[in-house]
């Protein structure tokens, strides 16, 4: 054990011997390393020297870098305190940034070093990226239906970017939001949901945000943006869509009659037409934030299909919406949220109303008030929002068999909900 000691200080020597200029290498440098392996121009490269302080004194005083043309010439200084003449295995991480594409060469000087890493391991290769400039930032916005997303707006001159997900991040780093991946590609025009990040401080009025976009389900980071963003502008009034749609089953003809209130009275109204060629219609408005009930009824007998009504967002964020009933329901409720107030998005407090208890059992829809309250008048509607069925309850719960298996909204205890009977347990 000695001897190997007594070689290796030997070797050391020898070492210091060797290099003239610097009389002594405090830090001798083995291999190095680039990350990532195979780097883009979008990825964030560093380069790490890997190799032993020559005692347990020695430390780097200092390692900064200089592109030069094609060349990243890295300088290190080392120094020793005194120490225990021992070799003490040591990293230095060098955060270099994003590159040009291109081959590059590594260059490591300085003072009381020594560069002893294989020649190949100096030098990479950084390969174009993904085209972030095809892709155009059109807006970064709350969601208007919901205060927990924020909603960007992106279009494209070509198709790509697979599986992605958008990031939003402060000034600081500190993510805001996250997307879920639930995209094969980006085209041509697409809205991306962000849900807020738990604990997050959303800024109000001004500020400078970071938005990354990441591809192959957060593999990759593939494109980067810093935006002055104002998630809070002042605004007068929340454009909206009604709007109907047949879900299939048959063709749907004729006019269908809508109405929108809020606690004065009727705010808007108009008429939905559907024609041979035209299943879905809408309309637009603007309305300001609040909280405001619609109903839609049709003004003629039924000529087949499913219809639905609701309204969707000026983000392509699509809202509440219900069955077209032959026998009209309780309207349907809406919520427009104003921007920020009180810091984040909403229309003031609101109780947090608990969803009714729907299961599908052997014997049915098993249908329970959330706080144990009287269910009151139940009804029950098919696909095509036809009124199949009504009780009154004077408990908190039922039992329902519908006919046959599919999907069904529930009304009860001023709520409505959609449930899927399977038929089979």
């Amino acid at each position: 054990m000695r001897s190997a000691f007594l070689s290796l200080l030997a070797a050391s020597l020898f070492c210091f011997a060797a290099s003239p200029v610097q009389g002594q290498t405090f830090f001798y440098i083995s291999s190095i390393s680039v990350e990532p392996g195979d780097p883009t121009t979008n990825d964030a490269i560093s380069i790490s020297l890997h190799g032993d302080l020559s005692s347990s004194g020695a430390r780097i005083v200092s390692s900064s870098y200089m592109l030069m043309d094609n060349i990243v010439h890295i300088t290190v200084h080392a120094a020793d305190d005194g120490g225990m003449t021992v070799l003490v295995p040591h990293t230095e991480n060098v955060e270099i940034g994003s590159l040009p594409a291109g081959s590059y060469s590594i260059l490591v000087d300085g003072a009381f070093i020594l560069d002893s890493a294989p020649e190949h391991q100096h030098s990479f290769n950084v390969s174009g990226g993904p085209d972030c400039s095809i892709l155009t930032i059109e807006s970064v916005q709350w969601a208007t239906f919901t205060d927990t997303t924020i909603v960007v707006h992106v279009t494209s001159s070509a198709i790509g970017f697979s599986y992605p997900a958008f990031v939003l991040l402060d000034e600081q780093g500190d993510t805001l939001a996250v997307e879920t991946v639930n995209l094969f590609a980006i085209g041509s025009e697409s809205w991306h949901t962000l849900t807020v990040h738990p604990g997050a401080a959303v800024p109000v009025g001004n500020f400078n945000a970071q938005l990354h976009l990441w591809t192959g389900f957060f593999s990759e980071l593939a494109c980067t943006w810093e935006l002055p963003l104002d998630l809070c502008p002042a605004q007068e009034c929340v454009t909206v869509f009604p709007y109907i749609q047949n879900l299939g089953g048959a063709i749907a003809l004729g006019t269908c009659s809508w109405h929108i209130m809020d606690d004065g009275g009727e705010v808007a109204s108009g008429q939905f037409v559907l024609t041979q060629e035209q299943q879905m219609d809408q309309d637009e408005l603007c309305l300001p934030p609040g909280r405001y009930r619609m109903s839609a009824a049709s003004d003629q007998q039924p000529t087949g299909g499913q219809l639905y009504f609701g309204v969707f967002g000026g983000a392509s964020e699509w809202g509440p919406f219900m069955p077209l009933a032959s026998v009209p329901p309780m309207p349907l409720l809406i919520d427009l949220l104003v921007p920020c107030s009180d810091g984040t998005n909403g229309i003031g407090a609101r109780p947090t109303e608990a969803h009714l208890i729907i299961a599908s059992t052997a014997d049915g829809l098993l249908i329970r008030a959330p706080r144990g309250e009287q269910l009151g008048i139940v009804r029950l509607f098919d696909s095509r929002g036809s009124l199949v069925g009504t009780h009154t309850v004077a408990g908190d719960h039922i039992v329902l068999r519908p006919r046959s298996s599919g999907m069904y909204v529930i009304q009860a205890a001023g709520q409505t909900q959609r449930a899927v009977f399977t038929g089979q347990h």
